[in-house]
């Protein structure tokens, strides 16, 4: 890309995001932990840190600092705010309890997947995403499962931004077999994710999406490879999966 056509940004902006993100992978640094982690002064960070702290979005306990709690509220105003929230989240606990495994929500923010709720059962395996944590499409059935839904140039423009990096033996690395796979999804309703993020972890996710077809989000079921076999999937989960799509979207439609 060349200069021209690079878009401007705020170095100070970035600087903050960083600050904040930084605490949020970490829990809490020192002022002088995240001046050495950026390559920055301490005056400067400093300067950073109190204005932060000053509108909210950072506490201060002792010589730390840590996101503030302020962040909960944003959450749940976020989540309130998707439309089709709560219609969401009665039918996602119900799949984590029909299937015995771990039932999620996600949806697509420009080219990069969230996930916004989780449901688990008393046997889903643990994951190593938190909600609110950007993953990338390719690499999850519920990001399948949305991007073969979006025009052709959209899919292009997802992967010329975000590329299509290997995560483990099993990523999709390549745009024209992941293309073959989004054809696929179009043609039984779900996408399906062996092992393309996390080894060992097999996935199946399906769209929701509205009367004129846009996608609002994808739900997806979860679990351990030696219990989501082939055959479970296509006697078992397929049907649940796609039912709880299906009554999330009628619900939509009759809100």
């Amino acid at each position: 890309m060349t200069e021209e056509h690079t878009p401007r940004t705020i170095k100070a902006v970035e600087r903050a995001s960083t600050i904040i993100h930084l605490l949020e992978d970490e829990g809490k640094m020192t002022l002088t932990e995240i001046a050495n982690e950026l390559d920055v002064s301490k005056s400067t960070v400093h300067t950073y840190l109190r204005t932060l702290s000053q509108e909210g979005f950072l506490a201060r306990t002792s010589d730390t600092y840590r996101l503030s709690l302020r962040h909960l509220s944003l959450s749940e105003r976020v989540k309130n705010r998707i439309s089709i929230y709560d219609d969401m989240k009665h039918e996602v606990d119900a799949l984590a309890e029909k299937t015995d495994e771990r039932a999620q929500f996600a949806k697509l923010e420009e080219d990069m997947v969230v996930f916004i709720y989780r449901a688990m059962s008393e046997n889903a395996i643990p994951t190593t995403l938190s909600l609110g944590e950007y993953v990338y499409p390719h690499s999850v059935a519920a990001g399948k499962a949305m991007i073969a839904y979006l025009p052709d140039h959209r899919v292009n423009e997802i992967v010329e931004r975000n590329g299509l990096p290997k995560q483990t033996e099993n990523t999709v690395t390549d745009l024209d077999e992941l293309k073959r796979r989004l054809d696929k999804v179009r043609e039984r309703g779900y996408a399906f994710s062996d092992g393309e993020r996390l080894r060992g972890v097999r996935c199946i996710g399906t769209p929701i999406r509205d009367d004129s077809g846009r996608v609002l989000g994808a739900i997806s079921v979860s679990g351990p490879a030696r219990r989501m076999t082939d055959e479970r999937i296509d006697t078992e989960l397929e049907d649940m999966l796609l039912e709880s799509a299906n009554v999330i979207e009628v619900n939509v439609k009759l809100s």
